[in-house]
This record gives C-alpha cells, sequence and structure tokens, in this order.
C-alpha cells in the first residue's frame, strides 16, 4: 500500500472519532498559531531586506560622545565626516526631520518631511519615479523645491504626472514639486516629503546637533574598513575641536540592525514563550496520542495477527499524526492573519516594518516547517510504541483492567509535569512584567493631574530663508512673526470656559519626544568634557500648568524672552544643579548654550522624567518659547472634571487664531505617559496571553490523563469501594496521583522561571528577576488550578458504584 491508501484509512479513523480529532486539531492550532502570529512580525520587522536598492550597503553613522549614545551631528560635523571619509563611502547624506502644513485644495494636513542633504538621494540609489532628486544648486541656494512621497501623491494628488512642476503651499509658501519618489520607498519610516537641507559652514554650530547620517558603502568596502576611517576622522575632531568632540566616536552601524532594533529581544522573547506554548501543545497532544494508542491496542494487535509488519503499523498511524499536524497548521494559517492585526492592535505604532506583518509564502513555509517538527514531537514516539504492542497479550485481554503498562503510565506523567513546568515558567514571566508596569504607573513622573491636562500638536508656518539671506536677518522677523500667533493662541485658551491655566512648548513633557540638546559653559567654572544639556521653551504658565515645583527663585514672566534678540533669562531643573553646579545656589549664575550668549539662571523647577516613568530625568535648561521661532509646539489646557470635554473647544479655537495649522494628537497626559510605556505593555499583553494559552493547554492535560486513569480504573475503584474504602479514600488516590505530576512540573516550573526571569530583567522596572511574591503567587496559582483540574474526575472516581463498576468488568 502507498502513502496515499495510509492517509486514506487514517482519514477513516480520525472521521471516527471527531472529537478527538476536533481536539488534536485545536491544541496544535493554538500552539502552531501563537509561533506564526509572532514570526510574521518578527520576519517584518527584522529578517526581510529592506525596499531599497542594494539595502546592505545602507549603513548609519552616528555620534556617540559619552552620557550620548547614537546621536545626530551638527552641520561642521557632518562636513567633516562628508569630505574626510574619502572612499569609504560612494554617497553620504543627512536628515532632518521638519513637520510641515500643507494648504490649498483641500483641509490643511499636516505632513511629515525631512530636510535632506543632496548625496541622500545617492545613498538610496536615486528612487525617483518621476521628475527629479534636488542636487547641490538648492542646497546652497536653499531653493524652495520639493519631492513627495507616493503616497502623498496618490492620496493629495490623485496620482496625476502632472504633480511636476506644480507650486504647492508649504507652511504659508509656495513651494515646487520637482519629483515623486518610488513606490514604496520611505525613510525615515514616517517620511511623505523632502526638502532640500541648509548645511551652515559657521563651525560655532557645532554644539548643535540635529543631522541624522546616513552612508553607502563603497564597493569592496567592509564594515569594518569604514569604521577604521571614521575613527581616524573623529580622533581628528577630538584634537582640533576639543571643546565639543572630545570623547567623539562614530559608530557606523547597518541599517537593517537599526530599524527595528529596539523590538529585535522582546520580539524573540515572545518567540520563544510561543514556542513554549507550542511545546505544551505537543506534550498534550503526544499524551493525547498515547492513551488513544492505548485504547487501540487490541485493534492493532489483530492487525498485526492478520499479517501487518511492524513498519505497516507505524506508517498508518504516522498517517494519522500526519493528518493532524497539517490539520493544525491550516488551521493555525487561518487564524494566524487576524491573530497579527489583534496583536498590531495591543500597541499601536510599537512595531515599525518596511514591510507591512502578513502571512506570505515565507510565513507558510515556516508554518510547514514548524508543522512537521511537531509531527516528530508529538506523532513520532506514540507511533513506534503502539506498532511495538505485544499482540499476544493485547488479544488476551492483559491491558483490560490496567492502567496500561507502567512505562506508559510514566511517559505521559511525565509529559503533564512537563506541560505544568513551562506553563509556570511562562506565568511567572507574565507576573514579573505584569508588576513591573504596576510599579511603573505608580512612578511619580514630576507632573501634577495629569488627568486633568489636555495636549495636542500644533504645526505653525515658520518664515523660511530667502535666497541669499543670512540667519541674522532672518531670526528676528522669524521670531517676530511666531511670537505673535503664540501670543494670541495663548490669550485665546485662556478665555476658554473651564480652563484654568494654558501651556506652550516644543516638546511635550513625559512623552519620550526628542527636542533640542547641546552643550554649554558657565564662566569661573570646570565642567565635565561631554556635558550635554537638554533645551526646552515653553510659555510663562508651563509649570503651573503640569504643576512642576519651584525649588529656587521664580519662573519666567511676560517680559522675559523680549529684552533681547536671543534668550537671556532662564530656568534649570534639580538635576542640573546637582551635576554641575554641586547643588549649590544657582539662581544668577550664567550659562552660555547653543548662540553663545549668556542667560542668567532665575528659577530652579522640579525633576521631569521627560522620557517616560522609566527613565530618570536629565540635565535641563528652559528658555522663555517667545524667544525661538519654534513651529512644531504643543499646546496644553489645565481643567477641571472631565477634561476631554474641552476638545471641542479648544479645537474651535485653534481654528479661530490658527486656521492653517491643523491639531494633531489630542490626548491627555495621562494617555501620553501609558504611551511611553506601550512597548513594555505590548511585551506584557503578549507574555500574559501566551502565559494564559499554556496553564490553559497544561490544565486540560492534567484533566484528561486523571480522567483517562479514572476510567481504566474503574474495576479497581469498584473494588477498593466493596472492601470499605470511602469516599475520602478515592479522593486522596485521584488527587494523589495529580499531585505526582504536579509537584515535579512546579519544582521544575521555578527553575524555568528563574531562567526566565534573568532574560526579562532588562524589561523589569522595580522589581527582581527573582521576586519571592511573584514567584509564590505563580507557584499558588498553578497549584490551585492543577487540583481543580483534577477535582472533577476526583469527584466522578467517588460516585463509582462498586456493583456497577465490578458488572462492567
Amino acid at each position: 500500500m502507498n502513502l496515499t491508501d495510509d492517509l486514506r484509512i487514517a482519514w477513516r479513523a480520525l472521521r471516527a472519532q471527531p472529537t478527538f480529532f476536533a481536539t488534536a486539531v485545536l491544541t496544535l492550532m493554538l500552539g502552531i498559531g501563537a509561533v506564526t502570529a509572532i514570526f510574521t512580525v518578527y520576519d517584518a520587522v527584522l529578517l526581510k531586506p529592506l525596499p531599497f536598492n542594494d539595502p546592505e550597503r545602507i549603513v548609519r553613522v552616528m555620534r556617540s560622545q559619552p552620557p550620548v549614545a547614537y546621536s545626530p551631528v551638527s552641520a561642521p560635523t557632518l562636513r567633516d565626516w562628508i569630505e574626510r571619509s574619502g572612499p569609504a563611502f560612494s554617497a553620504i547624506g543627512a536628515y532632518v526631520p521638519q513637520t510641515l502644513n500643507l494648504t490649498g485644495d483641500g483641509d490643511a494636513e499636516r505632513l511629515s518631511g525631512y530636510r535632506i542633504t543632496p548625496g541622500y538621494w545617492d545613498v538610496f540609489g536615486q528612487p525617483i519615479a518621476l521628475g527629479r532628486a534636488f542636487g547641490t544648486t538648492e542646497d546652497t541656494a536653499n531653493e524652495r523645491v520639493v519631492v513627495i512621497g507616493d503616497t502623498l501623491w496618490r492620496d493629495r494628488f490623485g496620482a496625476s504626472p502632472d504633480v511636476v512642476g506644480r507650486d504647492v503651499d508649504l507652511n504659508g509658501e509656495r513651494w515646487r514639486v520637482i519629483g515623486v519618489a518610488k513606490p514604496g520607498f520611505r525613510y525615515p519610516a514616517d517620511a511623505q516629503l523632502w526638502l532640500p537641507a541648509f548645511l551652515p559652514a559657521d563651525q560655532a554650530e557645532r554644539g548643535s546637533n540635529s543631522y541624522a547620517p546616513v552612508a553607502r558603502l563603497a564597493d569592496g568596502v567592509s564594515l569594518d574598513q569604514a569604521r577604521k576611517v571614521m575613527d581616524g576622522i573623529t580622533s581628528w575632531q577630538a584634537e582640533t575641536f576639543p571643546e565639543s568632540s572630545a570623547g567623539l566616536v562614530a559608530q557606523v552601524m547597518p541599517l537593517r540592525e537599526l530599524i527595528g532594533s529596539r523590538l529585535r529581544t522582546p520580539l524573540a522573547v515572545l518567540l520563544a514563550a510561543a514556542g513554549l506554548v507550542l511545546l505544551i501543545a505537543c506534550a498534550n497532544l503526544a499524551s493525547l496520542m498515547l492513551a488513544r494508542g492505548q485504547a487501540r491496542a487490541q485493534e492493532l494487535a489483530l492487525r498485526s495477527a492478520l499479517g501487518a509488519g511492524r513498519g505497516r503499523l507505524l506508517r498508518q498511524v504516522l498517517a494519522e499524526s500526519l493528518l493532524i499536524a497539517a490539520a493544525g497548521a491550516a488551521a493555525a494559517l487561518l487564524v494566524a492573519p487576524p491573530a497579527v492585526r489583534a496583536l498590531l492592535a495591543l500597541a499601536p505604532g510599537v512595531v515599525p516594518a518596511y514591510h507591512a506583518p502578513s502571512v506570505d509564502l515565507r510565513v507558510v513555509a515556516v508554518t510547514a516547517l514548524i508543522a512537521l517538527s511537531t509531527l516528530l514531537l508529538f506523532g513520532l514516539a506514540p507511533a513506534w510504541r503502539s506498532a511495538a504492542a505485544d499482540p499476544i497479550g493485547a488479544l488476551a485481554g492483559a491491558t483490560r483492567s490496567q492502567t496500561g503498562t507502567r512505562r506508559q503510565t510514566r511517559a505521559r506523567a511525565a509529559l503533564v509535569a512537563a506541560e505544568i513546568a513551562l506553563a509556570t515558567t511562562l506565568l511567572a514571566g507574565a507576573g514579573l512584567l505584569i508588576d513591573s508596569l504596576r510599579r511603573l504607573d505608580a512612578v511619580d513622573t514630576g507632573i501634577a493631574d495629569a488627568a486633568q491636562i489636555l495636549g495636542a500638536g500644533l504645526s505653525l508656518p515658520v518664515p523660511s530663508m530667502q535666497p541669499g539671506e543670512d540667519f541674522a536677518a532672518w531670526y528676528p522677523k522669524a521670531k517676530a512673526a511666531v511670537s505673535s500667533r503664540l501670543t494670541a493662541i495663548d490669550e485665546r485658551l485662556r478665555a476658554l470656559p473651564g480652563v484654568q491655566s494654558v501651556a506652550l512648548t516644543n516638546v511635550l513633557p513625559v512623552s519620550g519626544e526628542i527636542g533640542w540638546n547641546g552643550g554649554f559653559e558657565i564662566a569661573g567654572r570646570e565642567l565635565p568634557e561631554n556635558r550635554l544639556v537638554q533645551f526646552r521653551f515653553v510659555s510663562t504658565d508651563y509649570f503651573e500648568t503640569f504643576g512642576i515645583a519651584l525649588r529656587a527663585g521664580r519662573v519666567f514672566d511676560a517680559a522675559d524672552g523680549t529684552r533681547a534678540a536671543f534668550p537671556i533669562e532662564a530656568i534649570v531643573n534639580q538635576t542640573f544643579v546637582d551635576r554641575y553646579l554641586g547643588g549649590g545656589d544657582a539662581l544668577g549664575v550664567s550659562v552660555s548654550t547653543f548662540d553663545g550668549s549668556e542667560k542668567t539662571i532665575v528659577g530652579v523647577v522640579a525633576d521631569v522624567r521627560q522620557g517616560g516613568p522609566d527613565e530618570a530625568a536629565d540635565a535641563e535648561i528652559y528658555f522663555p518659547i517667545s524667544t525661538i521661532p519654534v513651529g512644531d509646539l504643543t499646546v496644553a489646557i489645565k481643567g477641571s472634571g472631565d477634561v476631554l470635554a474641552l476638545a471641542p473647544a479648544l479645537r474651535g479655537a485653534l481654528r479661530e487664531v490658527a486656521p492653517e495649522a491643523p491639531l494633531f494628537a489630542l490626548r491627555t497626559m495621562d494617555e501620553v505617559t501609558r504611551e511611553t510605556t506601550r512597548l513594555r505593555r505590548f511585551n506584557m499583553s503578549l507574555m500574559s496571553t501566551f502565559a494564559g494559552l499554556a496553564v490553559l493547554l497544561a490544565s486540560i492535560g492534567l484533566y484528561g490523563v486523571i480522567a483517562y486513569t479514572v476510567g481504566q480504573r474503574r474495576r479497581e475503584i469498584g473494588v477498593r469501594q466493596s472492601l470499605g474504602a470511602t469516599p475520602l479514600d478515592i479522593h486522596r488516590l485521584t488527587l494523589g496521583a495529580g499531585l505526582r505530576m504536579i509537584v515535579p512540573g512546579l519544582v521544575l516550573g521555578l527553575l524555568g522561571a528563574l531562567a526566565l526571569g534573568r532574560v526579562l530583567s532588562a524589561q523589569l522596572y522595580g522589581i527582581g528577576a527573582a521576586d519571592p511574591a511573584v514567584l509564590g503567587a505563580t507557584l499558588a496559582l498553578l497549584a490551585v488550578v492543577g487540583l481543580a483540574a483534577c477535582a472533577v474526575p476526583s469527584l466522578r472516581a467517588a460516585r463509582v458504584s462498586p456493583m456497577e463498576a465490578l458488572r462492567d468488568e
């Protein structure tokens, strides 16, 4: 007989036992489906090649300068890298984010744009579908030309080829579209359009780091060779410009490694967790197959007696396992797409991918490989044992009154104990993540009454530098234009009923958003070489609105920021005082920052965990927001009661005073804080889901073994009862059998939990990897679940009638 005949007979046998078949397929579907869903995301984020020309040769070149790692660079530093990198790179460019408002036809639309240097397009192989890219002319003359992305071209301009050469309104100014990027090209991932970058040559700008370099390795140049070239350049910079470049190192990293890098470890841990769920499913199924083999012992013995060889019987049993594995894999592929969508919905924006996670041929192939592996895991040993059964003993009914051979019984018990151990490991890991997140939610971020503060992003148009216009002429004009708009917005929002205070800032606190940073000087003080502070620009009521405590001095008033072209007043946080002023009196100290002018410290405020509750506060200097022409800003209002009820009034007021500036990202500060921990919540949610599946499968496996044991020992139980055994004795018998599987499983699971805790340690906050409370609760919960799984078969055994049991046998 061939394989087709074996599969036909196997299908007939499985159809005769639909409950067994459905249970087996459902079990495998849960296990394989979990792995398939996580692998689909892992593959899209970390494995698939980037959709660029020759992507393996594209690298990011980043500034690493303690205490900052992987940071942008200044314009002069970038110029040095471009001019001195020589043959290491065939192209090197950089980008700076810039939000823009597109107005004109239709509603105003906020777009994610990037200022880019000329070499940017060569790095990516000139990915232009229509028109052309801009070159050095636009860079030096600051011409207003723009390349738009394919999605924007289709959504906003109807995919019209006539868009090339058309003028569009960006931030209230006319820009000419000269090109459209190829479909699928977007770098960075949120880019919708690209504009020429202006690279000032002023060496004083070495402390202002905003350019993110990206490069293409030259043909024949390895990653190590490029790193050596960059090491030589940064050594020269450190010697030539010690004030700004001491300790400077250029980190050359493949772009593929960086994209999604923060998800590499979490996704690997979750993939391993899904693998443990699959192992539990396989152990569960192997236990079912062993039980089925015992039940079919006489059938297989009869076939053996009629001439079927061991190989023939083995093929038949394996054919059944093959059908189960195939059906389980097919079911897993059906549930994988909705599972992936649900997974991504757990934390929107957490999973960046240049390829949308989808069940494609790669995923199908991996799923098929997983199904084949599960076939070997759950099917081979039971099939071999069934085919090797003693036909004479089976036909003589030797197994009728026994639980099965001792070896089979031990094998099934060992499988259940393994399931309990794996479930214990996953449940402990989920418990650690849950408790860690609970502790994070209780952290004081430095913001008071976060639920009563409503924040939203706003993009105001900032006048661009005209061709031939220098910075000194442009700055006061741009500053005046923006400052008048800020004043109008502030006054209009204060007039809204129910608004207690209003704040304007360039970066929303506790959001994790990156603002400006740079070096500074304090006259008469020796400071660390690699000092770096965060610059924040805020309105007069900023500290009151967010409830940030004033430690010394005063906050800004309306006159601050109006006395000079650049800010001359500053407020610092407590970390700045402790780190750079030795914790002493800061009031009256002069600080020189990004523009070279002296600022007098007029106040000290409490620290704020700007990166979220899991990140310590950094040194910060605050300046009046009226002193710079900031376009991308956040407005925040503090109210009482349901602050979200103020949202329509906020939108209406802003539409009155800034109709060309779309409002976006409207949310309470509570929501902002939660967003900073969304990756942790994503990990916790998935780990908890896998732990729940593991506990469910393990409890089902334990229930199945105990129920099967009770059924097989029905005559023995009847005899015991006829000899005087009480229901309590029967409970001891059945529960004792369960405990002999539960206890070893918990012990082994505890060891696994300790190992998993070490793996998860980087994702924990305020809790040890071997937290006694979490481990104790895990063991107690699984012990209760295990005993509950044994309870129903135990109660059934205690109600067995001795006469009926003996009569049935």
